[in-house]
């Protein structure tokens, strides 16, 4: 199992390369212990020579372990953005529970978002098709998310581990599981207070959420610029998630990095007669849009 530790690049990481180090291998070491309490990776303690070298033991601030990262004052649950709440039966993501979103690659960053800042550490398993910087622009905190794209031929007890290690675990597309793994694998999440967050069908999904259709705003006669994604979602699921809910959400749910041309065009009477047909408005070449290499 390949694991990757995403992080954005950071200037004090740059002058501090120890402490860089020191971090990269916190995280590791979450993964290895989750993998040995779950009997995915022998524990390195019962092969080790008598005559191995000493314990050294590093005084000074200890590194911040997930249970350290400062808490929402509900502990049963994890926050979401206001416009994603009635989504969700309760407003906000329960913990120890299961979490299908299908359709939206989008809408499932974007319900992450919130727990991530907050804390939550998260991992996303068999889903290599997902993009570090559609992540960051959701709102996920790099820091605190791993990647394993590819679990291999024994992702369910892959999965396992990470759920006794990692807040928030994200089974991707590429992540071979049967029912009954499935249901170990909930149970599992349950007792570890985990959440297990499905971008693909899940018997017994505690909140199944699907995207049925959607549409985009900017381009109105074949010009423009894509401002916003309205997708229409559908939830199902059992207990207080039972009554079917269709409900309308825009992304992205967070504007306040747009340019101030895009900005301008979202403000109230942008859109009222006599604007341009087509909701444009002409840039001098000196306000052109920087563009970024994202492939």
């Amino acid at each position: 199992m390949t694991v990757l530790v995403a992080r954005p690049v950071d200037p004090a990481d740059a002058a501090d390369p120890a402490g860089r180090a020191a971090r990269a291998e916190h995280a590791r070491s979450l993964l290895r212990r989750a993998e040995e309490r779950a009997g995915l990776r022998a524990s390195r303690a019962r092969t080790a020579s008598a005559t191995a070298a000493p314990l050294t033991v590093q005084h000074g601030t200890p590194t911040p372990t997930p249970l350290d990262v400062p808490r929402e004052p509900d502990e049963r649950s994890w926050p979401v953005h206001g416009a994603l709440a009635p989504l969700l039966p309760s407003g906000a993501i329960r913990r120890g529970t299961v979490l299908a979103v299908q359709g939206s690659t989008s809408l499932l960053l974007a319900l992450l978002a919130r727990a991530s800042a907050t804390g939550a550490w998260t991992t996303m398993v068999g889903f290599p098709g997902v993009g570090l910087l559609a992540a960051a622009d959701a709102g996920i905190d790099l820091g605190r998310l791993a990647l394993v794209p590819r679990p291999g031929p024994d992702a369910a007890a892959a999965v396992a581990a990470l759920v006794d290690g990692m807040d928030v675990v994200v089974v991707g597309p590429q992540t071979a599981l049967g029912d009954a793994d499935r249901r170990r694998l909930a149970g599992r999440a349950r007792e570890r207070g985990a959440t297990l967050v499905a971008a693909t069908p899940w018997s017994g999904a505690h909140v199944a959420l699907t995207v049925t259709g959607g549409s985009w705003t900017g381009v109105d006669h074949g010009a423009g610029w894509l401002r916003r994604r309205t997708l229409t979602v559908e939830r199902a699921g059992r207990s207080g998630a039972a009554r079917p809910v269709r409900v309308e959400v825009e992304l992205p749910l967070d504007r306040s990095d747009w340019p101030a041309y895009l900005r301008e065009q979202e403000a109230p009477g942008a859109g009222a007669p006599g604007a341009d047909a087509v909701g444009r408005t002409e840039l001098p070449s000196a306000a052109a849009p920087q563009l970024r290499l994202v492939g």
